[in-house]
């Protein structure tokens, strides 16, 4: 693959002036061609600059997946300014620390979804000494509103500020190990060449129609959703949020051919019974990551989807986000068992943290990260945050992983994660897999709660109903195929675990629950 130098402004232009009259976004019964979006959003930034905003500025957004959200964010990177994505789903108190982490100049803002409104919010922000300097705008419009806007007829795209493609273009939170949020700061560079190599990877065209259900303020939907479908040209069907049956119904109304989704919406589908009423053979392509997928769980997906070449990947928001992903034409049971190969342009090692030095193929260390795709920094990162860029540009990830003998990367568990009792570090991985074995494949969570002579007990969370007659069936599993210093001491059982935006399981509140149960403090 070879590197290019643009802007994801300029993509979108490149891409609307091949392909103008091509439907681009679809959302409901509303449509837009890529000249509708090119005109539309040129309009905005128009707009946003006269009032008031300019190259540099932080410019919040704030609201689910729609085109009023996509139309802004593609006139703010045009302006030169940068896109702080929020979380759609942040209470006011986590918006202000964005404010305050980003030094947000304006802050724009759809109308929420399905009860959740930002009105009051705003409301509550304006008053706030951290959020009180912003200016706030409502952005959401009609199809019918936003076709009507039209540039002067003596428009130039010399009032527009030059950008550099290696300037700041978006900003994405993701949570620090410190328990704070981090402001991870892409370049366009960084966004636009990770969308053309994914593009690439899975041989994406102009004639494909892709889904649209992972958030836009997370990488995932930014960079390897909508900067990916203005490199490959495909269409978008654009829903707010992710839904089984919405998914089905786009799929089979649009007769999608892609769909990109974390673990849990695939798992969602499968066990969906009203699933089999959907004609679902449209699908071709997709990428599964975000966490981990067990392999049986994996290959049952696949043979759901039949004519689907599901790609399995590695990466996080500081790579923007891919790093790693499995070969096109892999058969399922290596694409099951591997995070697939580094991707072309990027650099990765891993480390033992004892020596420093690289580890031997099979040997487990922290994976580090370099190349094009890397963060250009953090916002106000401090202290343990910023240790994770090494001075000759390494990115420290956190992970734990390994090369085969064939060059594919498998990922262990988080760094942070590693449960050390009595001497012995052990994965929660390992264990998660053997519980998920014995309570038929059940959501498991495995940590560690501190312990004065061990270092570390182990606690295991299933998602089920309390029942002492499966507690004893998975016990006597893990003592028949675990060294008994890797079997739980704590076994906790919640009928639904807290899970964030993207479908991941939210480990903070299900450790904090698991104390909770065991009255631990």
């Amino acid at each position: 693959m070879e590197l290019i130098n643009m802007t994801i402004g300029e993509c979108l232009e490149h891409r609307a002036s091949k392909s103008r009259e091509k439907v681009f976004l679809k959302h409901g019964k509303e449509t837009y061609t890529w000249q509708n979006v090119s005109q539309i959003t040129n309009e905005l930034a128009l707009i946003f600059k006269k009032r008031g905003m300019q190259k540099g500025d932080r410019i919040g957004i704030l609201g689910f997946n729609s085109p009023s959200w996509i139309f802004c964010y593609f006139a703010v990177v045009k302006l030169g300014a940068a896109a702080v994505l929020v979380n759609a789903c942040c209470k006011e108190r986590e918006v202000r620390e964005c404010i305050k982490a980003s030094k947000m100049n304006f802050m724009l803002y759809t109308s929420g979804h399905k009860g959740l409104s930002y009105e009051e919010m705003v409301k509550n922000l304006k008053t706030h000494r951290d959020s009180q300097n912003v200016e706030y705008i409502y952005t959401e419009k009609t199809n019918q509103e936003w076709k009507q806007l039209t540039l002067p007829e003596n428009y130039s795209e010399a009032e527009m500020p030059r950008v550099d493609c290696h300037e700041l273009a978006s900003v994405l939170f993701t949570s620090g190990t410190t328990g704070h949020i981090k402001g991870v700061k892409l370049s366009h560079h960084s966004m636009v060449n990770n969308a053309k190599a994914i593009v690439e990877k899975l041989r994406w065209e102009n004639d494909d129609c892709m889904c649209l259900a992972v958030p836009l303020f997370h990488c995932f939907g930014v960079t390897v959703s909508l900067i990916s479908s203005l490199i490959a040209g495909c269409s978008v069907v654009v829903l707010e949020k992710y839904n089984t049956l919405d998914v089905c119904r786009a799929v089979q109304n649009e007769k999608c051919t892609i769909f990109n989704g974390v673990p849990s919406m695939f798992l969602a589908m499968l066990n969906n019974e009203k699933i089999k009423d959907y004609r679902l053979d449209s699908l071709r392509s997709g990428i599964i990551a975000g966490s981990p997928i067990y392999e049986d769980d994996y290959k049952d997906i696949c043979v759901m989807l039949k004519n689907i070449r599901l790609q399995t990947a590695y990466g996080l928001t500081e790579t923007s986000p891919c790093v790693s992903i499995s070969d096109y034409d892999a058969p399922i049971e290596l694409k099951a068992a591997n995070a697939g190969r580094v991707m072309e342009h990027v650099q990765v090692k891993i480390i033992d943290d004892r020596t420093g030095e690289s580890c031997a193929v099979n040997e487990q260390g922290e994976i580090c990260v370099k190349g094009y795709n890397l963060t250009i920094g953090y916002l106000n990162c401090s202290g343990e945050e910023c240790e994770a860029i090494e001075d000759d540009g390494w990115l420290k990830t956190g992970d734990i992983g390994y090369f085969d003998e064939d060059g594919y990367l498998h990922i262990v568990c988080r760094k942070k994660n590693i449960i050390i009792t009595g001497g012995e570090n052990i994965s929660p991985d390992e264990i998660t897999r053997f519980i998920r074995d014995a309570s038929g494949r059940k959501e498991v969570f495995v940590f560690g709660i501190k312990s004065g002579v061990l270092q570390e007990e182990i606690a295991s969370c299933i998602e089920a109903k309390e029942n002492a007659e499966e507690l004893n069936k998975i016990k006597k599993y893990l003592d028949e195929n675990l060294s008994r210093y890797k079997i739980p001491k704590h076994f906790v059982f919640l009928e639904k675990m807290p899970r964030n935006s993207t479908g991941k399981l939210d480990e903070k509140k299900i450790k904090a629950l698991v104390l909770e149960k065991l009255n631990v403090r």
